[in-house]
């Protein structure tokens, strides 16, 4: 009844069908997890839209030219959306599909590695032309490949496939797994090439893949309303709030060594968009404390001798406030600090990685960190990397006793019990103190991690509050004299820098970087350039996808800025994790 009532539906839909697709329930198939073993792990969607596109061009529930597909998690976030998507469609005509790319910034730091035809790729929410003869022949091919290995990407990405072989001559490669018959011998593909630069020939002068602003793709990414833009539908994004400064305060703590490097940070911080309301400095028990800092900042900073060793920071800082969060001297706060809280209960959304081979076990100092956590909660699966969480100060105070109680003071217990695993290495690669991952493990095991709502990183992304600046000093900071004389002899110290485009802050700094980077003006940060596929990424980057970019020095060695003597070697060596 409410659909014909003043305001309802009936003012903009004539009736609404529910029409069914018929696909066998034995091939109604969407499995994401084994999308790189078994052919048709995607087998429902890709049916689906072929069903819905045929249903729609038969007449049989009216003459339409196109359909919108908006699935469910498709939100209209303004007033007369669909007006202004009718608009969209008569400015952009004549078009095949008209829709969105991705515009997120999760790929960010993996963004050289993404083949062009997904960065391109129209997402499946859009618009399509059924009356289109390029439309006709792409969905024709999608059936005809449903028994083959390419029915194993799902069909806007591989609709975009077969345009891009068309006109660059790129063919994909899929998953080795998929390209083996049942005896287990290398399946040859058909070689459509051809065929497609033909497509490509009629219709490339026509842009027959449009894209609107109106339709915003961020596929599975996490938003504050800051993130929004021009777009009257969002898909697929998960919408937090952000910091609210009457809620709640959060304080900063700063690991610092020697050099006064932290006053890089403490400089720049009025120029940022962050929550702190006050800075703590941890500084080592002989080092000078400035007087001055009143005149760097309009947020209080204070300093910490430190009592103990830096790797106790975490439990040793003197925190007046609810919620705190940690970095070092190394790194500057980012040009936007996107703390996200769950609308209505506001609770800290933090970002986690899988405590899985891919994301973590395959680095030593991950799997060790994954280990000790496991002491306090055996079930412990996600990874929290110590400057993503959202400290509770309370929360804090009561782990850091019982990690005392259990592992020393200063840690010196933390290991003691290695010695069967000593026999067998030199050394034990891992934290030496308290860690992000095992406070989350203790919350959890006390019943109290219900403070938070986690996010899994790999899946949704996350963004650094923190920004490393000083990666190659880190490095040498942390080397013997006899490493340092070593190091200094090989590379004469030059003045080289990293390459991250995540550095860049500005819209001038990252289009005059060099390095091809590019501004993303939603997100007011930076990214590297796409690659035709194949091409040599202008940096380096990490293994794991959910990690920052991290340059290694020639000698490939990653070392602590400072060893406890208790811990001696415990840090990985070119190990990304650290």
């Amino acid at each position: 009844d409410q659909f014909f009532e003043p305001g309802g539906w009936s003012q903009c839909f004539d009736n609404i069908y529910a029409i069914e697709a018929n696909i066998p329930q034995e091939l109604d198939l969407y499995i994401p997890s084994a999308q790189e073993e078994l052919y048709n792990w995607v087998n429902g969607p890709n049916r689906q839209f072929e069903a819905a596109f045929r249903i729609i061009q038969s007449g049989e529930w009216g003459e339409y030219d196109g359909f919108y597909l908006m699935e469910g998690d498709s939100v209209p976030i303004k007033a007369h959306w669909l007006d202004v998507v009718l608009s969209e469609i008569e400015v952009n005509r004549p078009f095949a599909i008209l829709g969105a790319q991705y515009d997120g910034d999760k790929w960010d730091n993996f963004y050289e590695k993404i083949p062009i035809s997904l960065l391109h790729h129209t997402n499946g929410n859009a618009i399509y032309n059924t009356s289109h003869p390029l439309l006709e022949r792409l969905v024709g091919q999608l059936e005809v490949e449903a028994p083959c290995p390419y029915n194993s990407i799902p069909y806007d990405y591989r609709m975009s496939q077969m345009w891009v072989e068309g006109t660059l001559g790129i063919v994909p490669e899929l998953a080795p797994k998929i390209m083996l018959n049942e005896e287990g011998e290398n399946i040859t593909l058909s070689n459509n090439v051809d065929m497609f630069k033909k497509w490509a020939d009629i219709w490339e002068k026509e842009d027959p893949f449009k894209y609107t602003p109106v339709i915003h793709n961020y596929a599975a990414t996490n938003l504050i309303p800051r993130h929004l833009g021009p777009e009257y539908i969002i898909h697929g994004a998960k919408l937090y709030s952000p910091w609210n400064p009457t809620k709640s305060e959060v304080t900063l703590v700063v690991s610092e060594w020697f050099f006064d490097r932290s006053l890089h940070l403490v400089k720049n911080l009025d120029e940022k968009d962050h929550p702190f309301s006050e800075v703590v400095i941890m500084v080592p028990p002989v080092a000078g404390s400035h007087d001055d800092y009143d005149e760097m900042t309009d947020v209080p900073v204070r300093t910490q001798h430190r009592g103990a060793p830096d790797f106790m920071d975490l439990c040793e800082a003197d925190i007046r406030t609810e919620w705190f969060m940690l970095t070092n001297s190394y790194h500057h706060v980012a040009r936007h600090v996107d703390l996200m809280f769950t609308p209505g209960t506001f609770k800290p959304v933090i970002p986690f990685t899988p405590a899985t081979y891919p994301f973590c076990f395959k680095f030593p100092y991950c799997k060790e960190t994954v280990n000790l956590a496991q002491r306090i909660n055996p079930g412990q699966d996600k990874v929290i990397q110590d400057m993503d969480m959202l400290y509770n100060t309370e929360a804090r105070n009561a782990y850091c006793k019982e990690w005392k109680e259990e592992n020393g003071e200063e840690g010196e217990e933390l290991y003691k019990n290695q010695q069967r695993r000593l026999m067998f290495r030199k050394k034990i690669i891992g934290p030496p103190g308290p860690t992000g991952t095992s406070y989350y493990a203790w919350l959890v095991r006390e019943k109290k991690d219900s403070i938070y709502k986690m996010t899994d990183r790999s899946l949704y992304g996350a963004r650094p509050p923190f920004v490393k600046v000083f990666a190659k000093e880190e490095k040498l900071d942390g080397m013997s004299e006899d490493e340092l004389a070593k190091r200094v002899g090989m590379t004469l110290l030059d003045n080289s820098t990293d390459c991250n485009c995540g550095t860049f802050e500005t819209e001038v700094e990252c289009s005059d970087s060099g390095i091809g980077c590019i501004w993303r003006p939603l997100f007011e940060s930076c990214h590297p350039p796409e690659l035709i596929d194949g091409g040599e990424p202008i940096c380096a980057a990490t293994e794991a996808p959910t990690m920052a970019p991290t340059m290694t020095l020639p000698l490939g060695d990653t070392e602590s800025p400072t060893a406890a003597p208790s811990v001696e070697g415990t840090i990985a060596e070119d190990d990304p994790w650290y």
